[in-house]
């Protein structure tokens, strides 16, 4: 029973990754079940057997990609470095993330337009807004934390400055999936540099 249930969770993941690369090379307005079917080497009629459509799939995607880098900003989190290190570290890690997902890029988009006019609007909506929620609440409570340790300086806005951060993530994925010529590391440094600046308490 239990090598049943991992079995079936492999081939759903295996569904998921080739629905996600289907999407990003055609988009998921021309996809079709079909085309994701062939590239996960199996029937279409099994595909139904675990998502009931289209539209499922690519929520599941737009999921996996967003657990991936979730997982990935909680490991750095939990690293017992500095207040200024692991802010470091969580930027370097967009900048990684950014670069290694321009050509998921487009499925990101498409689940963003599909969010508008359709029956499943306010589903989109309630998935985006999750996944933004937890991002901003992640850098809040790193901002709060510092804050307490003496770190960070008190008169800071967390909330605000957790916002633009995940805004200046958002909009470097899209720049750059347009202009390959931009450097999300050298960009992130750079933004780095400045938060460090203003976040750090005076010392007396």
């Amino acid at each position: 029973m239990v090598s049943t249930i991992i079995d079936r969770g492999s081939k759903r993941q295996h569904l998921v990754e080739a629905a996600a690369a289907v999407f990003a090379e055609q988009g998921f307005t021309s996809t079709r079940v079909a085309d994701i079917a062939e590239r996960a080497g199996i029937g279409k009629g099994t595909v139904y057997e675990y998502f009931t459509s289209k539209e499922e799939l690519l929520f599941a995607v737009f999921e996996w990609i967003d657990s991936r880098v979730s997982t990935r900003v909680e490991a750095v989190l939990a690293e017992e470095i500095s207040g200024h290190e692991k802010l470091l570290r969580l930027l370097q890690l967009g900048a990684d993330v950014v670069t290694e997902q321009v050509e998921m890029q487009p499925v990101i988009l498409d689940f963003w337009a599909a969010s508008r006019g359709n029956l499943l609007e306010d589903r989109h909506r309630e998935v985006c807004t999750s996944s933004y929620r937890f991002f901003r609440k992640v850098i809040t409570d790193f901002i709060h934390d510092g804050q307490r340790r003496g770190d960070f300086r008190p008169e800071v806005d967390a909330e605000a400055l957790a916002a633009t951060v995940v805004s200046t993530f958002d909009g470097l994925g899209v720049q750059l999936f347009f202009d390959r010529s931009l450097d999300p590391h050298r960009i992130t440094e750079a933004f780095g540099r400045l938060l460090i600046e203003g976040l750090t308490a005076e010392t007396s």
